[in-house]
């Protein structure tokens, strides 16, 4: 019923202006050229179409994850960065500065208080944590920061930012 009432999954966050925003240095509907992909992210380690006809290009190179969704116009609809524990490997990040060694606190700073927040318990043990999504409703993009709250391979309990996405929305 909510989602007949209210189809759009952002419905109460305001928007947050990400026009101008890039990963890595990488912005979203820039073409792709993979060559210069594998100097900045590694080897390019899986290669495939998805069901929606889009292109998947994952860069697996510890300490780090890369992965690209490509458009059929080979431009980037996708970006994602991650590490699978905390990182001083601050090389990939977002233009106002987030990066592996940012913290919630730091989100807040550079893109402000408009934003989705979701948290999710211990799977398959992968940790507990929270992503915080902020949505520019004008570009149709989204940017989503997800912290675990404790690396799963240790026993610290030391939050770290895990992923960076940054997407076109669709629909």
């Amino acid at each position: 019923i909510a989602y007949i009432l209210f189809p759009e999954k952002y419905l109460f966050v305001k928007s947050t202006n990400l026009k101008d925003d890039s990963l890595a240095g990488v912005c979203l509907m820039e073409q792709v050229d993979i060559q210069a992909l594998e100097e900045k992210f590694g080897k390019l380690t899986n290669d495939n179409i998805n069901k929606n006809g889009l292109r998947g290009l994952e860069f697996d190179n510890y300490p780090y994850y890369a992965y690209f969704q490509i458009d059929k116009d080979n431009e980037v609809a996708w970006i994602s960065v991650g590490y699978p524990n905390k990182s001083d490997d601050t090389k990939f990040v977002t233009s106002r500065g987030i990066g592996s060694e940012s913290k919630f606190s730091d989100v807040l700073k550079a893109y402000g208080d408009n934003y989705a927040k979701k948290t999710y318990s211990d799977f398959m043990g992968s940790g507990d944590g929270y992503d915080v999504t902020y949505i520019d409703k004008e570009q149709k993009t989204s940017i989503e920061f997800e912290f675990n709250e404790s690396d799963p391979y240790s026993n610290k309990k030391e939050e770290f930012l895990h992923y960076i996405t940054l997407k076109k929305l669709i629909n």
